[in-house]
């Protein structure tokens, strides 16, 4: 695998820009920080698939334009992008529970989500107030997976990564079929690229 510390960055640079923009994210993208960290992580495993053009400073749009284009994906009025979990699985595995939605899918507060809640006390980690009723928000996800990266063993690892990574390429369809902007789309296909690098090089599988 690769360094801890390089692995843990590109996991929290994936959580900083599927967040809401910022003038500091966009300053750095900018400067090329984003270009920096992918180029300085290690692949033992064979190349690293390229970094998307349009999240690199020379096509990057300018701040206002960025937000614009943020809000379409995420309006809150009919989004046309919603990274959490429980929305891809169905709402709960449990079978006792007699709700007749216990086998839908696109829900809130799944087992996903109610896992998680224990994952995240047990380990001390704070759960931020915007993210309160979605703690499988993949901006949440993500960092977590970063403090695991630093803190946990290999197989801790794998286990998260099986468990509530897995479903992002269901997001990029979903994605690509609700038009969202080329810009979030590209982000989680280097996304995904970089979650297929982790899986090949974390040992041992939990399915």
């Amino acid at each position: 695998m690769a360094a801890e510390a390089e692995r843990s960055a590109i996991y929290a640079m994936f959580s900083t820009l599927l967040q809401p923009p910022d003038r500091k994210t966009h300053s750095e993208i900018i400067a090329g920080r984003q270009t920096q960290l992918w180029d300085a992580l290690p692949t033992p495993l064979g190349p690293k698939p390229p970094m998307p053009s349009s999240w690199q400073a020379a096509s990057f749009p300018d701040y206002s334009e960025w937000r614009d284009i943020y809000n379409l994906a995420t309006s809150a009025v009919q989004p046309r992008l919603v990274p959490v979990e429980s929305v891809y699985k169905v709402w709960t595995a449990d079978p006792s529970c007699e709700m007749p939605f216990a086998r839908d899918k696109g829900l809130l507060q799944g087992d996903a989500a109610h896992h998680l809640y224990e994952l995240y006390r047990r380990a001390g980690f704070e759960l931020p107030a915007e993210y309160a009723d979605s703690p499988d928000h993949l901006v949440l996800e993500l960092e977590f997976m970063s403090l695991l990266v630093e803190t946990a063993g290999a197989a801790e690892q794998r286990t998260f990564l099986d468990q509530h990574l897995d479903w992002i390429s269901a997001l990029i369809s979903d994605a690509e079929r609700r038009s969202v902007p080329g810009l979030y789309c590209d982000l989680l296909a280097w996304l995904e690229e970089f979650l297929s690098l982790e899986r090949a090089g974390l040992p041992g599988t939990t399915r």
